[in-house]
């Protein structure tokens, strides 16, 4: 987009930055208070050389349209425009949009008006057996949608079927036109800004499916949007938090009993780009997901997705039988605040689910435990949380630890560098050495982007595609095309100036522990495995072959830990 690069290089980021917090002069750049998080001491770095910000307080970051979007709490288009009005750009627009917004507003006011007619009324029972009243039915736009099937297409058809039909509310058969939604509770989904972008039905006859949502359209995009993030993101960005839960009702039931940090990923299961939109608020998610199998097996997968937009996660484990909603009309309001109040770190809840799970008296559930806690590993930013997991396991399943860590897939227990205590594990350092331009083009030319853990995959598949074309890719440059998380990674790597007694040397070592290694490690166990097929049909001569290959790499890995390569 020939706009978007015009303005980041006319933007200037200080200037900008300036309009909203008092930045002084720091070595190259400039400091303030951070917006963002109650700051006592300046925490908010500028660097106006890399057209980036960063605060080393709580860890937001990115480059001048970043900061704009979360100052203001507006989305990428609307800062884009801001900027562009200012700088005199002339952007591109599409009144379509507006028109489709318009249709989606005037299908709300009709569900509304249902709702509240002498046809609602079996919906307004649901609804108020649910502690959902009339103040609730406002606030979140809540309808209804009659049985009669055209009952929509009657009342706003003169905006256009074909409109209607683009955003879902009807669909086109061999006799026209039809509702979609029929005899349901409805659910208006509203993006961040509360635009109303499609709808959810809930069936009140027991039709199939339980729950029905608008399909695709240009405005919504299904797995990109939380239900109830319009109202949430305010409590989310003030505490830090948000909490998840798996239904409608759950948000709305816990944001009406004074847990405004609600928010669910309506009825599907949870999304790499939610899990990124959540993290654009929070710092921490408590999962209060329901209390059964299912809400288990979603609570695991949420739990990944979530590491790995790195996000802190805690799990709130609901009684029996239980959700939120069903919590907070059965047993109150204050049982529930307690539940979300004392949610357990993520591991926790881990290791209280593996012995349910998986029966750790024989090797079978052994290896069964190994791989739910493989699936989580690699999205495991902190090597002190890698340490403790790997510590617990072992004592679990009754193993050695090391063993646990080859299982694993992870590197072996490092001392812990000065650097590595303060959040720079050897990936971290040999990232920012590469975004410095300081890996060495032997290094760069040995790297992939399989080589590092999805938490910073895509800012190095971006790095070495633009080293690839030739280019010297700047942080800069490349951070806008990334997502938040992204940029503040970047950010915080770039701008955090670590003082090494030896550069050179902690790159090396930093080389050493995040590649060398591991790839030595993959071809033991690539051997191993090959060595036991070779034994189990006799072929000696090509075991003692690979049992060289072997020990010559045993050699070469001690060597390694002895700080040689």
């Amino acid at each position: 987009m020939r706009e978007l690069e015009e303005i980041r290089e006319r933007i200037d980021i200080v200037e900008l930055i300036s309009r909203y917090i008092v930045l002084k002069p720091s070595g190259k750049g400039y400091k303030g208070r951070c917006p963002f998080h109650p700051d006592d001491t300046p925490s908010l770095y500028v660097s106006p050389e890399k057209g980036l910000w960063h605060c080393f307080g709580c860890g937001a970051g990115g480059d001048a349209i970043g900061f704009l979007m979360r100052i203001e709490r507006i989305g990428f288009r609307e800062a884009l425009e801001r900027l562009a009005a200012e700088l005199g750009i002339e952007l591109k627009r599409s009144g379509e949009r507006e028109e489709l917004f318009k249709v989606n507003a005037a299908a709300e006011a009709f569900f509304r008006e249902a709702l509240r007619s002498p046809a609602g009324g079996r919906a307004q029972e649901y609804l108020l057996s649910r502690g959902i009243g009339g103040d609730a039915w406002d606030r979140y736009g809540i309808g209804y949608a009659p049985e009669s099937g055209s009952a929509l297409i009657e009342a706003i058809s003169r905006l256009g079927l074909p409109l209607l039909e683009k955003l879902g509310l009807v669909v086109k058969g061999e006799r026209g036109y039809r509702d979609r939604f029929v005899d349901r509770v409805i659910f208006p989904i509203r993006d961040e800004l509360g635009r109303t972008v499609a709808f959810a039905g809930r069936t009140l006859s027991g039709a199939e499916p339980k729950y029905l949502n608008s399909p695709n359209t240009p405005l919504f995009q299904k797995g990109t949007l939380l239900y109830g993030m319009d109202i949430a993101k305010e409590a989310i960005r003030a505490s830090g938090r948000a909490v998840l839960v798996e239904g409608y009702t759950d948000v709305i039931a816990l944001q009406q009993a004074g847990i405004p940090e609600a928010v669910c990923s309506m009825g599907t299961a949870l999304t790499e780009s939610q899990a990124r939109r959540i993290a654009r608020y929070a710092r921490k998610v408590v999962l209060a997901y329901d209390a059964d199998a299912a809400g288990e097996a979603s609570a695991l997968r949420g739990i990944g997705i979530l590491l790995e937009a790195g996000l802190e996660v805690r799990v709130a484990p609901l009684p029996a039988g239980q959700d939120p909603d069903s919590l907070v009309r059965e047993r109150g309001v204050a049982a529930i605040r307690a539940i979300i109040a004392e949610a357990i770190p993520f591991q926790d809840f881990i290791f209280e689910l593996l012995p349910r799970r998986f029966d750790l008296g024989k090797l079978k559930g052994k290896e069964e435990a190994l791989g739910l806690l493989r699936s989580l590993w690699e999205n495991l930013r902190s090597p002190l949380l890698r340490r403790e997991i790997a510590r617990k396991a072992a004592l679990l399943l009754e193993v050695p630890e090391e063993e646990v860590w080859k299982a694993l897939g992870g590197k072996i227990s490092w001392k812990v560098s000065e650097e590595e205590e303060e959040g720079f594990g050897p990936e971290e350092l040999v990232l920012k050495f590469m975004l410095e331009g300081k890996l060495g083009a032997e290094k760069i030319s040995q790297l992939s982007p399989e080589d590092f853990s999805p938490a910073y995959r895509r800012i190095a598949s971006l790095w070495l595609e633009r080293a690839g074309r030739g280019e010297v890719p700047e942080p800069a440059s490349i951070s806008p095309e990334l997502p938040p998380e992204d940029q503040a990674v970047i950010s915080r790597l770039v701008l955090n100036e670590i003082s090494f007694a030896d550069e050179d040397k902690a790159l090396e070592e930093a080389w050493r522990k995040f590649f060398v290694l591991p790839k030595l490690e993959r071809r033991m166990r690539e051997l191993k495995e090959e060595i036991g097929r070779c034994e189990e049909l006799g072929d000696r001569d090509r075991v003692e072959k690979l049992m060289g290959e072997y020990m010559d790499l045993c050699r070469s890995r001690a060597k390694v830990l002895r700080g040689g390569i």
